[in-house]
C-alpha cells in the first residue's frame, strides 16, 4: 500500500510544470522600444494620404487620422484633435470635379467637411512642471502617388512607438507628441497649430495669464528617419564646406539641424540621443544664425519663427534618398536596425529632457528585438 501511494505521488510530482521564466522589464524607455512593433506599425500606415491627391487619397488621409487615434487608444492614450479650415484653388478644383459643387463656401460660412483638417496631440503629462513641454512631432500626410514610407511614415511610426514606450515612465515635464497634417502643402498644420497656441507662450505674449502659460523647452520635428546607406558619395549637402564645417559624404547618420540661437538645446538633445543609444550616429548642424530654405522644409519652421527652440531630425530626404516623393518610397527601403536606433535614442533623450522622477508606475511592454 505504501509503495502504491509513493508511486502515485511521484507521478503527480513529475507532472508539475516548472516555474515560468520571469518576463524582462525594461529599465528605460529606450529599452521598451520594439523593432518588430515599430516596423509593423510603419507597414500598417495607409499608403494613400494626400490632401491634393484624388478622392481616394483624401479618404486615405481621413483613414490615417482614425488609424492614429486607434493606435493611441490601444496604448491607453487619447489623441486630442485640433481642427482648422483650409483650402486652395487646386483643392477646390478637385472637389468641384468630384462633387459637382459650383463654388467654395462664401467668406464666413461654416467650411464643408472637405475643407476641415485636424492635427492631433497626446500629452504624457509632467508631474510637478506640466506646463514645461518638450514636443516631438511628425506629419502624417504624404504626396500623391507615393506610399510615403520614409516621408513621413517613419515619423508617424516613431511617434506612436514613443507614446507606447514613454507612457509608463513619469517625468516632471510634459512630453507632447504631435501629429500634424498638410505638411506637404506648405506646413499648414503646424502653422495653424502654432497660431492656436502662441498666445500661451510668454516669449510671444508677455501678458499671458500665468495660470495658462506654457513654456516649450524644445521642439523636434521627426521628418524621415529610416533611410541609411554606407555607399561612398551617397550623401549630398545643402551647405557647402565653410571654415571648419565639412559636409559628410556617406548617408549613414541621422541629421539634426537648428540655428545658433538655440544651440544649447540642439547640443543637449544631440548628447542625450548618443547617451541613450551609443551606436546611433548623429550629425548636428547648428552653427548658422539663420536656417537656409532647405533646412526649413518641415514642421519645426513655424516654431522657430515663433521664437521656440526647434530642430529637424531627418535622414536628409532627397539629399540621400532617391525614393523621395516617388512611388518607390516603400517600407522595404527602410533600414530597420538604424531606424530603431534613432527611435530608441529619441525615447531616452525625451525622458531625460523631461526629467525623470520615478520608476514606471505600470509594467511597460517587453523589450524589443
Amino acid at each position: 500500500m505504501l509503495v502504491a501511494v509513493v508511486t502515485v505521488l511521484a507521478a503527480c510530482l513529475s507532472r508539475v510544470e516548472p516555474p515560468a521564466a520571469p518576463v524582462a522589464t525594461p529599465v528605460s524607455p529606450q529599452g521598451a522600444v520594439s523593432q518588430d512593433r515599430l516596423m509593423a506599425t510603419l507597414r500598417a500606415i495607409p499608403t494613400k494620404r494626400a490632401a491634393l491627391g484624388d478622392k481616394e487619397h483624401r479618404q486615405g488621409l481621413l483613414q490615417t487620422e482614425q488609424w492614429i487615434q486607434d493606435q493611441l487608444k490601444d496604448a491607453g492614450l487619447t489623441a486630442v484633435p485640433h481642427e482648422f479650415a483650409w483650402t486652395t484653388s487646386m483643392l477646390e478644383m478637385a472637389i468641384r470635379s468630384e462633387t459637382g459643387s459650383a463654388t467654395k463656401p462664401p467668406a464666413g460660412e461654416t467650411p464643408q467637411p472637405q475643407r476641415l483638417w485636424r492635427n492631433y496631440t497626446v500629452d504624457l503629462a509632467g508631474t510637478d512642471l506640466p506646463r514645461e513641454v518638450f514636443i516631438l512631432s511628425c506629419h502624417y500626410d504624404a504626396v500623391p502617388n507615393s506610399p510615403g514610407a520614409d516621408d513621413n511614415g517613419t515619423g508617424v511610426a516613431a511617434a506612436i512607438e514613443l507614446a507606447r514606450s514613454l507612457k509608463d515612465f513619469k517625468t516632471r515635464r510634459t512630453i507632447r507628441l504631435a501629429f500634424f497634417t498638410l505638411e506637404e502643402v506648405g506646413l499648414i498644420g503646424s502653422i495653424e497649430y502654432v497660431k492656436s497656441r502662441r498666445d500661451l507662450w510668454k516669449s510671444v505674449n508677455p501678458k499671458v495669464d500665468p495660470a495658462k502659460e506654457e513654456t516649450i523647452i524644445g521642439m523636434a520635428s521627426m521628418e524621415m528617419l529610416g533611410f541609411y546607406t554606407d555607399k561612398p558619395d551617397s550623401q549630398k549637402s545643402p551647405i557647402p564646406k565653410v571654415g571648419d564645417f565639412t559636409p559628410p559624404t556617406v548617408g549613414d547618420f541621422i541629421a539634426m539641424a537648428g540655428i545658433s540661437k538655440f544651440r544649447a538645446f540642439s547640443q543637449r538633445l544631440t548628447a542625450e540621443l548618443k547617451a541613450a543609444e551609443p551606436e546611433l550616429k548623429v550629425f548636428t548642424l547648428d552653427f548658422l544664425p539663420f536656417a537656409p530654405p532647405d533646412l526649413l522644409r518641415s514642421d519645426h519652421a513655424p516654431f522657430l519663427a515663433a521664437g521656440v527652440p526647434a530642430v529637424i531630425l531627418s535622414d536628409t530626404a532627397n539629399f540621400r534618398n532617391a525614393n523621395y516623393h516617388r512611388p518607390t518610397d516603400t517600407s522595404e527601403t527602410i533600414d530597420a536596425t538604424r531606424f530603431t536606433r534613432t527611435v530608441r535614442g529619441l525615447a531616452g533623450a525625451a525622458y531625460v529632457l523631461a526629467e525623470p522622477v520615478a520608476v514606471p508606475s505600470a509594467t511597460p511592454p517587453s523589450p524589443g528585438k
